[in-house]
């Protein structure tokens, strides 16, 4: 019998790691919108609690993992 290609596996891991990639760089673009359409305090409060929602619904680890992207892609310029 043939062995499973790991091939499947390392698409599926590219995936979910370009689809985290694509979940930051969208948090990014809401809270700039919110920032024109709100202001930054008020932009900053509404991200303060998203993210504490997140890490409610997800955990922790996850809404750290998500802030880590969004600042390497801020830092990417």
């Amino acid at each position: 019998m043939d062995k499973p290609s790991a091939e499947p596996r390392l698409t599926m891991r590219f995936s979910l790691q370009e689809m985290r990639q694509s979940e930051a760089r969208e948090w990014i673009l809401r809270y700039q919108q919110k920032i024109k359409d709100m202001g930054k305090e008020k932009a900053t409060a509404w991200w303060q609690a998203t993210i504490a929602d997140i890490a409610r619904r997800r955990g922790e680890v996850a809404a750290d993992d998500l802030r880590k992207r969004m600042n390497a892609i801020r830092r990417e310029g």
